[in-house]
C-alpha cells in the first residue's frame, strides 16, 4: 500500500525550501562517511546464508474436467502467491546452533538434535504452546534421523505393465521440436536409472528415459523416432557405472506399471433389474460452524429409514453437537460420533476422523454397503433413490475423483513434498521431504464413495503399503485428498477405481484462491464459492450426469438457490412453507463454556439487552419495567437473503420478581454519505467498514459488523463501471486524529473491493471516519462504530485496565503523523475531541456502561420486542416470540426435522 498522494504533495513545497540549506552540510560530510563505510565493509563477512524464498502455493482440489485441462495447458492452473511479510520474515531466520539461541526459543522444551530445518525452526518460534514446541522439535529430528518416513512401499496392484521394473528397452532417438515422451525433470547430481525409474513410477508413467546425463524423461508411449543413429554414451551423474543417453537420446527402462486405468464416471442410464438389490449408504456428515438448521435441512433431504447416517461435529463446536444430539432419540439410524476431532483446514486430523469414523461404523450393527461423506455446505441435485440405484449398478467400484494428468505438478502444489505437523489448531511447514519409491501418487477430491470391504481393508489390514501410507500422510497437508487415491491405485483394489466423487463444485479460480487459510496453515489454499440463485441452469445440465450432490450451498450467502432445490426436487409443497424466505443462524449461546466469545461481540450483545429494556419501559409507558439480568442467545435474521441484523434472546426480572425471557430485534443503521455526487462520486455505489472480510463472497463474515478496538478494520467499496480513477482514503478516529492515508486504484470495471488499513492497535473507541477522496477534494465518507470493551477476557475493567485499551495506541497508528491533513479534510474541533477522548479512555462501571449505550443507540435501533414464557400482566402487551415472525422462536417448518413416515419412509 502506498501512502497518500496527498500527503506527498503538501510535504513538497517544505522540502524544496529545506534542500538547499542542507545539501551544503551532505555534501561536506559525505566523504567523511564514505571512508567509515570502507573500513566497515572491510571488516565484515563476505559470507551470507543464502534461503530460498518461500512460496505459498495454491493447493488442487477438484474442479470441472474442462475448466481443469484448459488451465493446465495454460501453464497458469496452480501459480504460487507469496506467503505474508510475517510469515516470510519468520521462515527466513537461520537454523539453531547447537542448543543456544539467544532469542530463548528453546526455553521450556528440549529439542533431541540439531534441528537443521529453518522452516522447523520458524514453526518452533512461531508456535504458542510448549507441548506443540516439543512436538515441532521431536518430528523435526525424527526426520534427520530417518525413523519417520518409509524409504519405499510395496505396489501390489496387479494390473502391470508389458515388462516388469527395471526393464531395458534401449536407445531411442528423441526430437527437440517433437518430444518422444511428455514429462521432464532435471536431476543434476542424483540422475541414474533407479532414480529415474522411480520418479516417473511416482507420478504415473509407464516409461523412464534418461537423456544427456541428467535429464530423467517420463511418458506412457516411446519410441516414435526410432534407434537409426541413436548413441546413448553419456554418464549418469548419479552413478557412474551406467549410461544416461545422450544428445536427444533416452535410454528407455520400464517403471513395471500401466497407464492408470478408470471404470470411467458410469452413467445414469439402466434397466431396473441392474440394480437389484439395492445397496444401503452410510452417509458421514463431517460438520463444522453453528449453522444447525441448514445441517438439519440437508438432513431432511436425504434422510430414508434405510439408510444410516453418522455425524461428526467439531471437538470445538459445542452449540451443534449440543443442538444435534436430540436426533439420536427421534431417529434411530442417527447418530453422532462421541470421539471427536479439530478438523481445521488442510489438517491431519481431518483424516484421523475418517478413519475412526470408519472403524466406529464397521463395530456398530448397521449393515451398510458403501460411505459416502458430506459437509454442511453440500446439497442434493438429484434424489437419493438416483445415487443408491446409481451405486447399486456399480456396487463393489470406489468412487474418487482424480486432479488430472500432471501428477508432477500436483505434487508440488500440493505440498506432497512437504512435512506438514498438526497442532496448537495450525497447521506448520517443517521443510521439505522424499516421497517413497515404489509406489504411484495421486490425490484430488476429498469427497468420497468407499465400499464396505474397502473400509474394512483400511482400519484392520496390516500390510506395508497400508502401515506406511499412514506413517507418511500423518504429516501431510489436506491427507483426505491424496490417502485414499494413493492407497487404490497401489493395492489389490486398482482395478475398482471410479473416476466420480460424485460432486460438482463451485469452482471460480480468481476468487477462490486468493491465498487463503493462512491464519491455520503454513500454505496458500483454494476454497470453492457458493452456488447463487443464478447458478439454478449449470445445476440442472447435471440432470443426466451421474453427480447427485453440489458444493457449496451457503444459506448465509444464498438461501433462495436451496429453496430451488428443494422445489426442484420434492415438488410444489415447498412454495407454501411458513418462513421459506427466512433464516436464522445462531452465534452466541450462555451454554458454550469452551467456545469462548468474542470481548468485542459480547459488550455489544450486553449494550443491547440494556437499550431493549429501556425502549420497553418506555414503549409500555413504563408498565412493563424489568431489570436485565444476562444474554441467552444471539441470532443473525435473513429475510430474502439480505442481512436482517441481530435477535438477542436475554432473561430479565420484573419488578415483582419474576423471571421474563425476552427477544429484541436489533438493526445496524448505515452512516454512508456522498458529499460530492459529481464527477468519480458518480461511481461509487457504497462504502461499509467491517472486519473477516470473505474474499470469496465478497461479505463481512462479521455479519454483524461489530467492531471493537482490536478488530481488523476492512473498507468494503462497490463501484459501477466508468473511468479508471485513483482514490484517498483517510481513517479519522474518534479524537480527530488523522490515523493513515492510503491510495488504491479503481479498475473501469464495475467492482467490489476490500481495502484492510495497516493499524496500530487498540483503536480508540467512539465515531470513526473513513473519508474518500479525489484530487484533494472529499467525495464520500462513511462512519463507523468502534466499541469500549465492557470486559477483557471475561473480566470486567477498572480505570486502569480501561485505560488500556481504550485510549488508541502508543504513537502514531501507521508510520507517520497525518496531522497536516486537517485542513483538507476539514477537520475541525481537535482539541475538544482529544479531551473528551481522553476522558472516555478511563470510564468504568456504570459511566462505560452509559457511553457503550449511547454510542450504540447512534448506530443500532431496536426494531421489535417479544416474550417467551409466562409473564406479569404488566407486561402482557409484548406480544410472545412464537407469534412473531422474526424472532428465532418462530417456525421454521424447512429445518425442523418430525417423526419418520411409516409409509415413504422419509421425514419430509
Amino acid at each position: 500500500m502506498a501512502a497518500s498522494r496527498i500527503a506527498s504533495s503538501r510535504r513538497l513545497c517544505c522540502k524544496y525550501k529545506c534542500i538547499f540549506y542542507v545539501a551544503f552540510v551532505i555534501l561536506c560530510v559525505q566523504f567523511f562517511l564514505y571512508n567509515i563505510n570502507i573500513k566497515e565493509a572491510d571488516n565484515s563477512s563476505d559470507d551470507r546464508e543464502s534461503h530460498e524464498e518461500v512460496r505459498d502455493t495454491r493447493v488442487l482440489t477438484e474442479e470441472d474436467s474442462e475448466e481443469k485441462k484448459q488451465e493446465d495447458e495454460d501453464g497458469n492452473a496452480n501459480e504460487g502467491e507469496d506467503l505474508s511479510e510475517e510469515v516470510l520474515a519468520s521462515e527466513e531466520k537461520l537454523p539453531n546452533e547447537g542448543l543456544g539461541i539467544k532469542s530463548g526459543l528453546l526455553a521450556g522444551y528440549a529439542p533431541p538434535c540439531k534441528i537443521e530445518s529453518a522452516q522447523a525452526m520458524s514453526a518452533i518460534e512461531r508456535a504458542t504452546t510448549r507441548e506443540c514446541k516439543q512436538e515441532i522439535a521431536d518430528v523435526a529430528c525424527g526426520i534427520q534421523e530417518g525413523g519417520v518416513y518409509p524409504g519405499s512401499l510395496p505396489n501390489t496392484c496387479h494390473l502391470k505393465g508389458n515388462h516388469s521394473k527395471g526393464h531395458y528397452y534401449g536407445c531411442y532417438l528423441d526430437d527437440a521440436e517433437d518430444r518422444d515422451m511428455t514429462h521432464q525433470k532435471t536431476l543434476p547430481t542424483e540422475n541414474w536409472s533407479q532414480t529415474c525409474i522411480d520418479y516417473c513410477l511416482q507420478i504415473g508413467f509407464r516409461y523412464a528415459g534418461l537423456q544427456y546425463g541428467r535429464e530423467c524423461w517420463c511418458g506412457n508411449s516411446f519410441g516414435k523416432h526410432g534407434t537409426t543413429r541413436a548413441v546413448c554414451n553419456q554418464r549418469c551423474p548419479g552413478n557412474s557405472k551406467e549410461f544416461c543417453g545422450g544428445y536427444l537420446t533416452n535410454d528407455v527402462y520400464s517403471t513395471g506399471i500401466q497407464e492408470r486405468f478408470s471404470n470411467g464416471p458410469g452413467n445414469l442410464h439402466f434397466e431396473e433389474e441392474d440394480v437389484r438389490p439395492k445397496v444401503r449408504v452410510l452417509f458421514v456428515l463431517t460438520l463444522n460452524g453453528r449453522q444447525v438448521r441448514q445441517v438439519r435441512r440437508l438432513l431432511k433431504a436425504i434422510y430414508h429409514r434405510d439408510h444410516f447416517y453418522l455425524l461428526h461435529v467439531d471437538a470445538r463446536q459445542e452449540y451443534l453437537f449440543r443442538e444435534l444430539l436430540p436426533l439420536e432419540q427421534l431417529l434411530s439410524n442417527v447418530r453422532l460420533v462421541r470421539k471427536r476431532f479439530a478438523t481445521i483446514w488442510g489438517g491431519a486430523s481431518l483424516l484421523d476422523a475418517h478413519l475412526h469414523i470408519i472403524e466406529e461404523a464397521l463395530e456398530m450393527d448397521w449393515m451398510w454397503d458403501y460411505y459416502v461423506n458430506l459437509s454442511e455446505s453440500d446439497y442434493p441435485i438429484k434424489k437419493l433413490d438416483s445415487l443408491v440405484s446409481y451405486l447399486s449398478k456399480y456396487r463393489g467400484h470406489i468412487f474418487l475423483k482424480s486432479h488430472g494428468r500432471n501428477t508432477s505438478l500436483f505434487v508440488r502444489k500440493q505440498g506432497l513434498d512437504q512435512t506438514f505437523l498438526q497442532c496448537d489448531n495450525h497447521l506448520w511447514r517443517l521443510g521439505t521431504r522424499t516421497l517413497p519409491s515404489g509406489i504411484q501418487v495421486d490425490g484430488g477430491s476429498d469427497w468420497v464413495g468407499l465400499p464396505r470391504h474397502f473400509c474394512l481393508y483400511v482400519v484392520t489390514s496390516k500390510d506395508k503399503l497400508l502401515t506406511g501410507l499412514k506413517k507418511l500422510y500423518k504429516y501431510t497437508l489436506l491427507p483426505v485428498e491424496s490417502f485414499f487415491h494413493t492407497l487404490l491405485h497401489n493395492s489389490h483394489f486398482c482395478d475398482k477405481w471410479m473416476e466420480n466423487n460424485l460432486h460438482v463444485t463451485n469452482w471460480n479460480r480468481k476468487r477462490g484462491c486468493k491465498c487463503q487459510h493462512k491464519n491455520v496453515v503454513d500454505w496458500c489454499g483454494c476454497s470453492p464459492n457458493d452456488f447463487l440463485s443464478q447458478d439454478l441452469d449449470r445445476i440442472l445440465s447435471y440432470e443426466v450426469k451421474p453427480i447427485f450432490f453440489g458444493r457449496k450451498f451457503e444459506a448465509t450467502v444464498n438461501q433462495d438457490i436451496i429453496n430451488s432445490m428443494d422445489v426442484y426436487l420434492f415438488g410444489n409443497e415447498m412454495t407454501d412453507v411458513t418462513a421459506l424466505t427466512s433464516y436464522w443462524q445462531n452465534e452466541y449461546h450462555h451454554l458454550d463454556h469452551h467456545t469462548g466469545v468474542d470481548d468485542t461481540f459480547l459488550s455489544f450483545y450486553l449494550s443491547f439487552m440494556r437499550l431493549t429494556t429501556t425502549r420497553l419501559a418506555a414503549d409500555t409507558t413504563g408498565q412493563c419495567q424489568v431489570v436485565p439480568n444476562k444474554v441467552l442467545q444471539v441470532h443473525l435474521f435473513q429475510r430474502g437473503d439480505r442481512n436482517q441484523g441481530l435477535l438477542v434472546l436475554f432473561e430479565t426480572t420484573s419488578k415483582e420478581g419474576t423471571r421474563l425471557v425476552l427477544e429484541s430485534h436489533m438493526m445496524l443503521r448505515q452512516h454512508y454519505s456522498v458529499i460530492n455526487p459529481t464527477g468519480p462520486a458518480g461511481r461509487l455505489i457504497n462504502l461499509e467498514v467491517g472486519s473477516d472480510f470473505d474474499l470469496k463472497e465478497a461479505i463481512f463474515r462479521n455479519y454483524g459488523q461489530l467492531l471493537g478496538p482490536y478488530s481488523d478494520l476492512v473498507l468494503r467499496h462497490t463501484w459501477g463501471p466508468g473511468t479508471p480513477l485513483v482514490v484517498s482514503i483517510a481513517w479519522i478516529d474518534p479524537a480527530k486524529v488523522i490515523a493513515a492515508s492510503y491510495d488504491i486504484n479503481i479498475t473501469s470495471e464495475g467492482q467490489i473491493g476490500p481495502f484492510k488499513p495497516q493499524l496500530k492497535q487498540p483503536l480508540r473507541p467512539g465515531v470513526w471516519a473513513c473519508v474518500l477522496m479525489y484530487r484533494y477534494e472529499v467525495i464520500a465518507q462513511v462512519n463507523f462504530l468502534v466499541l469500549p470493551l465492557a470486559v477483557f477476557r471475561g473480566n470486567p475493567l477498572d480505570s486502569r485496565k480501561a485505560g488500556l485499551h481504550h485510549n488508541g495506541p502508543i504513537g502514531y497508528y501507521a508510520k507517520q503523523d497525518f496531522s497536516e491533513f486537517e485542513e483538507v479534510l476539514r477537520v475541525t474541533s481537535v482539541r475538544e475531541a482529544r479531551a473528551a477522548a481522553d476522558e472516555n479512555g478511563h470510564k468504568h462501571g456504570r459511566a462505560l456502561e452509559e457511553w457503550t449505550d449511547s454510542l450504540c443507540a447512534e448506530f443500532w435501533s431496536v426494531q421489535d420486542t417479544c416474550r417467551t414464557g409466562a409473564v406479569s400482566s404488566n407486561c402482557a402487551s409484548v406480544k410472545k416470540c412464537e407469534e412473531s415472525p422474526w424472532s428465532s422462536l418462530s417456525p421454521d417448518p424447512k429445518s425442523t426435522i418430525t417423526a419418520v413416515n411409516p409409509i415413504t419412509g422419509l421425514i419430509r
